[in-house]
């Protein structure tokens, strides 16, 4: 039997490293905003890496920062072993915003020389316009194109420098669902076309289907700060299905850790009811809270999959989340696994007389460690009256990792509506209300 070694592939290569890199930002009151902390990830070549989690939890952050176009707080990014000191000059980006002249035709456009003052060389453009299909429109102004057209201008310009990394975000964010999903699929043929020389695409997408789509690997952030919570590893096979059982599959498993992520464990209650500890409340409104319930009230088992529910609404499924936890925190809904469910509390709030919900909604904010704390403030303050500026201080001090006027606004409306505070804004102070027919706030935690 022969012994001798056959031709193999080799194992691909380590083009970006992220080591334990962390971001922070400068706050106009002189404050910290700490996007990134402690991110580990490396990116091989000949992969489609997709980055999908809540808004504002460094997925593009992470991004700029391999592409060079930012550099870290701390922590070091290799490319091929070698430290990223600047934009790097083998990738290239494609944005949501079609960034098109009106004045400039397709191949004027894909001419116009990038940030380093190189042109792009004539055959590299013509290559770029043939390979995404725009040949025949060279002459063409944004006016005379589709959306889809338009994008694929972006790509165009994308591959015209012919890069070894193609960074992508929320490129398709802007596009209708059947163009989009076109693009979708061009993208991995692209991808797979030597001709492009792309070896490697990061993607950033708030879509659950499409990461599942596109990527080989699926990097799931947490916030507050930004961090990476799991790594999904997508194994099916190229060109995907969407509407096969293996992918439907996979993008339940995504969902899961979706859900996992939107409403971790450690910020439910270990009971129906508030929470324990002092944390944020998400910045919604009390009507969408509300409709929530009014929703889940309207269903046969009175649940369903948060994602599912955003659909159903039209409502971008990071602000469905957030509206959950906002529920959640206040005991009306519950989170087990995948599903949001109404609890008894939020089935009384909603069998309630629109003129019974207020107190209802008062005992419950009331209960809320963080409107808890503003209205114990409220109680010690002369005259029931503190400066915005007062409390902006303690939120800052007490929630970090919140934009503390955005967390002061959250607890005027909910206030408001609960009867328990008012808020002058002329003279930017924040006033105790005393509810009509009871007696006085001296049971408020």
């Amino acid at each position: 039997m022969t012994t001798g070694t056959s031709a193999q592939t080799p194992a691909p290569q380590v083009l970006l490293d992220a080591q334990h890199v962390t971001q922070k930002y400068r706050l106009p009151n002189a404050g910290e905003f700490e996007a990134l902390r402690d991110v580990t990830l490396t990116v091989k070549e000949r992969e489609i890496v997709a980055f999908v989690g809540p808004s504002g939890c460094g997925k593009s952050t992470l991004m700029r920062i391999l592409a060079g176009l930012a550099r870290p707080a701390a922590g070091v990014v290799t490319y091929r072993g070698k430290p990223v000191e600047g934009v790097l000059s083998t990738a290239a980006m494609v944005f949501q915003s079609f960034a098109l002249l009106p004045w400039l035709s397709v191949v004027r456009r894909l001419q116009v020389p990038p940030a380093d003052g190189e042109p792009h060389r004539h055959a590299a453009v013509a290559h770029a316009v043939e390979l995404v299909g725009l040949s025949g429109f060279e002459q063409a102004y944004p006016r005379e194109l589709s959306g889809g057209m338009k994008q694929r201008v972006g790509f165009a310009r994308a591959l015209a420098v012919e890069p070894e990394i193609l960074f992508m975000d929320e490129p398709f964010g802007a596009l209708d669902a059947l163009t989009a999903e076109n693009l979708r699929s061009q993208v991995t043929e692209l991808w797979q076309d030597p001709q492009t020389g792309v070896s490697t695409i990061i993607v950033v997408t708030h879509s659950v289907d499409e990461a599942v789509f596109l990527a080989g690997r699926i990097v799931v952030f947490g916030s507050n700060p930004g961090h990476i919570r799991e790594i999904l590893d997508n194994a099916l096979p190229y060109p995907r299905d969407p509407r096969s059982p293996a992918f439907q599959s996979m993008v339940d498993r995504l969902h899961a850790i979706l859900t996992a992520t939107l409403l971790p464990e450690g910020e439910r209650p270990a009971a129906p009811g508030v929470p324990s500890r002092l944390v944020g409340f998400p910045r919604v409104h009390v009507p969408e809270v509300l409709g929530l319930l009014d929703h889940l009230a309207g269903r046969t088992q009175e649940s369903g999959s948060v994602f599912d529910i955003a659909e159903q609404l039209a409502v971008d499924y990071d602000r469905m989340t957030s509206v959950v936890r906002a529920a959640e925190q206040l005991g009306w809904v519950e989170t087990p696994g995948e599903l949001v469910k109404l609890t008894p509390a939020g089935r009384n709030l909603v069998a309630a007389d629109t003129a019974d919900r207020t107190p209802i909604v008062r005992a419950r904010v009331m209960e809320h460690p963080l409107f808890g704390r503003i209205l114990m403030m409220l109680q010690e303050a002369e005259g029931g009256v503190l400066d915005d500026d007062e409390v902006l201080a303690d939120l800052t001090i007490m929630l970090p990792y919140s934009k503390a006027s955005l967390v002061l606004r959250t607890v005027i409306e909910w206030g408001r509506y609960a009867g328990l505070l008012d808020h002058n804004a002329r003279d930017k102070r924040l006033e105790l209300v005393q509810p009509e027919g009871e007696g006085a706030l001296e049971d408020a935690p």
